[in-house]
């Protein structure tokens, strides 16, 4: 879904109850509802820059009101107007975090034993070791985000981390791992299910490690139509643990409801990618919650004596001091990567930088192409799939074929284009009965969680010839595959292309961006940032060298207050 205002006039619902609500002032307000409306369908959790009208229309009406009162509109001190459900959500979001980040835990061995079980797991203490640092300080406290990009280590420091946990716990520990998509979750199945089992530790303690992460909205019971999730406050969940992976993905109100669930005595480990696009719906949580840095005194004293160089300050004071580590060494792009100097070059709005490395040849991972090809070139950068299809390859090996390229757009209309012209293309060779959705080797991708399949929004699936019929192929957390009839699936697209948005928490071995043909509010530093990312081995970047320029110069920072109540 793609980050852009919302045009339409204020909902007729919306517009009604106010009017009804306020006689006087409803009708009045409603071109501020309607710039609060775009606002949040923008991404931002409130509207900002109101007027000196603005101001007055708020003081005059009852349906507006400070902090605390009970009213359908909420004005802060800062200026900044929300609605009641999002104010609500984000004071009580800071207030589980500082419930979580107020609460040291007395370190569970003796010095020396900490230190013998870290070496066993991380290897011995040599140079600074941010992996190392992340797991220290999840034993001593119940909130931590570790945040890094693509191959920093994120997951295979959880693993690590949630080990010395169970190894140095007194009782057997219930740990959890989720994710915001169904996509994102499989995916550190996989990851930590290989990690876990490379770990010297006794049975014991790696039963005790989560063998399967699950979707946010299963986890806590959200299902459609319900008031509330199964899981809240009043009802919690039954665990010690909880990690939550791609956090950079989770909206303020799912945030929210996932820390309400969880009890009084829980630790909770956000892993993500600060600087990859947020959520689709309103806020950008780990953003705001890796908006600063900050360390005790102690703990800043104890690791610039290990030859740490800390990022941040050191504020006694901070709320989230010692609670976000930030992973920058890639194993996967190494220092002379194309892909990983881009990727830096972007975040850092280095131009001179983007350009040359897109323009002068010297990185043979990284290329550039004024145009697309047409739809027989498009298909042609798939054609171990097909061969792959072909030859009648198990699900693994055809899914891996499947994943060696990927072409990524910011907007839909253009993925749409993309996938049509491959479909047109497939017709003229035969492979595609004109006028029929389905034919072997069209992949898929679900875009509305189904929990009676078990099919969840971006999961992808590859259909095959089974006899005479055809059967869509998706993979289990187990590591298994099962087949759904085409008749059977929830809704869903054709996936020879997707938006960037749709390609978060995935990895693909080449992967072509292809630009919008003019500047806009959609193309953004972080979504520029985040295509670059999906990429393993090659990137292609598709369009307008002054239209790229544009878009890493638009990095609108998303409007909420979460930071302020964290940070002060």
């Amino acid at each position: 879904m793609d980050h852009t205002p919302i045009d339409n006039l204020l909902p007729a619902q919306l517009a009604g109850l106010f009017a009804r609500l306020d006689p006087t002032h409803g009708p009045a307000l409603q071109p501020l509802l309607q710039r609060l409306v775009n606002a949040q369908g923008a991404g931002h959790v409130c509207l900002t820059g109101l007027g000196s009208d603005d101001y007055a229309l708020l003081r005059q009406t009852p349906l507006a009101g400070r902090p605390g009162d009970y009213t359908p509109l909420i004005l802060d001190a800062a200026g900044r107007l929300y609605f009641a459900r999002q104010w609500r959500d984000e004071e009580q979001l800071a207030a589980a975090l500082a419930a979580l980040s107020r609460d040291p835990q007395p370190l569970p061995a003796s010095e020396a034993q900490v230190e013998a079980l870290l070496s066993a797991l991380f290897g011995p203490p040599a140079a600074p070791d941010w992996q190392r640092l992340a797991a220290r300080l999840a034993l001593q406290r119940r909130f931590l985000t570790i945040s890094g990009g693509p191959g920093t280590g994120k997951t295979t420091t959880v693993v690590r981390l949630l080990a010395a946990l169970a190894s140095l716990s007194p009782r057997p520990l219930v740990m959890a791992m989720s994710a915001p998509t169904g996509k994102a979750a499989a995916r550190l199945t996989e990851s930590v299910r290989a990690a876990r089992d490379a770990l010297p530790v006794a049975d014991t303690v790696r039963a005790q490690l989560p063998d399967k992460a699950q979707t946010l909205h299963r986890l806590i019971g959200l299902v459609p139509g319900s008031a509330r999730p199964r899981h809240h406050a009043a009802n919690p969940l039954p665990l010690d643990v909880l990690v939550v992976d791609e956090a950079s993905m989770v909206d303020l109100t799912l945030m929210a409801q996932t820390l309400a669930a969880l009890p009084a005595h829980a630790r909770l480990i956000l892993l993500g990618d600060k600087d990859q696009l947020a959520s689709v719906d309103a806020g950008a949580v780990l953003g705001d919650i890796c908006s600063r840095q900050a360390w005790h005194g102690d703990t800043a004293a104890a690791l610039q004596a290990a030859g740490f160089s800390l990022p941040g300050q050191v504020d006694d004071s901070a709320l989230l001091a010692d609670s976000v580590v930030v992973l920058a060494k890639s194993h996967r792009f190494g220092e002379h990567s194309g892909i990983g100097r881009l990727a830096r070059a972007v975040n850092a709005a280095n131009l001179a930088e983007v350009s040359a490395l897109l323009a002068d040849g010297t990185a043979e991972d990284v290329a550039q192409l004024a145009a697309l090809p047409d739809g027989a070139g498009l298909l042609a950068q798939r054609t171990s799939y097909w061969q792959a299809l072909d030859a009648g390859a198990e699900p693994a090996a055809l899914f891996a074929a499947f994943g060696e390229c990927m072409l990524l757009a910011a907007e839909r209309h253009t993925v749409a284009a993309i996938n049509s012209a491959i479909e047109q293309q497939l017709e003229r060779l035969g492979r595609k009965q004109p006028g029929s959705d389905w034919y072997p080797g069209r992949p898929v991708m679900v875009t509305r969680n189904d929990y009676s399949i078990g099919l969840f929004n971006g999961d992808i699936g590859i259909t095959v010839q089974q006899g005479e019929r055809l059967r869509v192929l998706f993979p289990t957390p187990d590591g298994d595959w099962r087949e759904v009839a085409p008749a059977r699936l929830p809704e869903h697209d054709t996936v020879y292309a997707m938006t960037v948005h749709k390609s978060q928490g995935s990895e693909f071995g080449t992967v072509w961006l292809v630009l919008p043909a003019n500047p806009g509010a959609v193309l953004t530093r972080a979504l520029i940032y985040t295509a670059i990312t999906r990429a393993r081995q090659h990137f292609v970047l598709v369009g307008n060298p002054a239209v790229l320029a544009a878009g890493v110069e638009n990095a609108p920072p998303r409007q909420s207050g979460l930071a302020e109540r964290l940070w002060g």
